[in-house]
C-alpha cells in the first residue's frame, strides 16, 4: 500500500511538471507600442482675420451756396450722375447782374477819369494829390467790380467733381440761406471700406505680408461670392470714441460688375501675419522632437496611416516661442507626429495611436 502511494504521487508530480512546461514555451505575442500623434495644421490659418465693415464714399460734399436767395433751377435727382463743372442748382440772379451794371458804370468813369487826370498832370494843370486819388478810385472801383462779378458766379452751384447725388436736402423754388445744404455729392470713381480694428492688432493692420497666400480683399453683402483686392489708404492714431478699437480704411475702384452704394455692409478678409510667418510649417512641443547621435540633425517622427509604421523626418528648426518650436522645412500640412516618447521609436516601428476615452 506504502508504494503504491508513492506511484501515485510520482505521476501527479511529472504531470504538474510537464503542465508548467508546456506553458512556459509557448511564445507571448509581441506588443504594439502606443503613440499620441499630433496632425500637422496650417501655421497661418489663424492669422486670417475677417472683419465687419461698411462702404463709404471716397469724397463726399455737402453743397450749399454762398449767398442767400431764391432758388429757380433745380431739377436733380438722387442717383443722378454729374460731370465735373455742371451747373447743379441757379438762384434768381436779377439782383447780382443790376449790382454788376453798376459796378462796371462806376468803373468805366473812374477809369476815363483817370486817364483825364493823367493828361492834366502833364500839363501841370491838377496838382499831384488829385491825380493820385482818382488813381485810387479807380482801384476800388475794379476791385467793386471783381466783387460783383463773383457775386453773380455766386448764384450758380456747380459740380466740383464727377460724381452721384446723393441726397437732396431742398425743392426747386425755395428760399434759401447761404451756406444751407442743398445736396450731397459723393465721387464714385473709388469707394472706401471701413473697419474697425482691435487695440491688440492695432499695430499690425499698416504691416502687410507680400508673400501671404491671403492678401487683403472685401466681399459685398449683395454679391459674397466674388472678392475684390483692396489697398489700405488711411488709418487713424487715435481710439474710436466709446471703443477700444482703431478705424482704418481701405480703397479700391468702384466695381463695374454690381452695383455699391455708401452705407452697404461689407466683409474685409486680412493676413495679418508677420512677413516670416509665411515659412513656417507647424510649431510643435519640445517632446515631439530628437537630435540624431550620428549627424546632430533634428527630426520628428511621422506616422504612416497605411502601414502602422514610423519613419524619420529631418526637420529645419525655427524660433522657440511660448507655443512651441518652429518647424520651418520637413514636414507638411496634414502630417501626423509622435510628439511623447520618440526616444523609443524606430525606422519601420509599427505603432498604434492612442486612443483617449471617456474617463480615461
Amino acid at each position: 500500500m506504502k508504494h503504491l502511494k508513492t506511484a501515485l504521487s510520482l505521476i501527479v508530480l511529472s504531470t504538474l511538471l510537464s503542465g508548467c512546461s508546456a506553458e512556459s514555451t509557448e511564445i507571448a505575442p509581441l506588443s504594439i507600442r502606443p503613440v499620441k500623434l499630433l496632425e500637422i495644421a496650417d501655421a497661418n490659418a489663424s492669422s486670417v482675420r475677417v472683419f465687419p465693415a461698411k462702404v463709404a464714399a471716397t469724397n463726399q460734399a455737402e453743397l450749399a451756396f454762398r449767398l442767400s436767395g431764391h432758388l429757380v433751377e433745380f431739377s436733380l435727382y438722387e442717383g443722378d450722375t454729374v460731370k465735373k463743372g455742371a451747373v447743379l442748382a441757379r438762384l434768381d440772379s436779377r439782383d447780382a447782374r443790376n449790382t454788376l451794371l453798376n459796378r462796371e458804370a462806376d468803373h468805366e468813369l473812374a477809369a476815363a477819369d483817370f486817364e483825364r487826370k493823367g493828361e492834366l498832370l502833364r500839363r501841370e494843370l491838377i496838382s499831384q494829390a488829385d491825380y493820385d486819388t482818382a488813381k485810387a478810385l479807380l482801384k476800388s472801383s475794379q476791385a467793386n467790380l471783381a466783387n460783383a462779378q463773383d457775386q453773380l458766379s455766386y448764384t450758380e452751384l456747380k459740380a466740383p467733381y464727377a460724381g452721384t447725388i446723393a441726397k437732396i436736402a431742398i425743392d426747386n423754388y425755395q428760399m434759401v440761406q447761404a451756406n444751407q445744404s442743398i445736396l450731397v455729392l459723393q465721387k464714385d470713381r473709388y469707394i472706401d471700406i471701413v473697419i474697425q480694428v482691435p487695440e491688440s492688432l492695432a499695430g499690425q493692420i499698416t504691416q502687410f505680408n507680400p508673400n501671404a497666400a491671403s492678401q487683403p480683399a472685401v466681399r459685398f453683402a449683395n454679391n459674397p461670392a466674388v472678392a475684390y483686392p483692396v489697398r489700405l489708404k488711411e488709418h487713424a492714431t487715435q481710439v474710436t470714441p466709446g471703443t477700444q478699437s482703431y478705424e482704418a480704411v481701405f480703397t479700391l475702384p468702384h466695381p463695374r460688375d454690381m452695383t455699391v452704394l455708401p452705407g452697404m455692409s461689407a466683409e474685409l478678409t486680412l493676413d495679418i501675419s508677420p512677413q516670416m510667418a509665411v515659412t513656417v510649417k507647424a510649431v510643435l512641443p519640445a517632446s515631439a522632437i530628437a537630435k540624431r547621435d550620428q549627424d546632430g540633425q533634428h527630426v520628428v517622427w511621422a506616422y504612416d496611416e497605411t502601414q502602422g509604421k514610423v519613419t524619420q523626418h529631418v526637420v529645419t528648426l525655427g524660433r522657440i516661442t511660448t507655443n512651441g518650436i518652429e518647424i520651418t522645412n520637413g514636414i507638411n500640412v496634414g502630417d501626423q507626429v509622435v510628439v511623447t516618447g520618440v526616444q523609443y521609436l524606430s525606422e519601420g516601428l509599427t505603432v498604434k495611436p492612442l486612443r483617449w476615452q471617456r474617463g480615461v
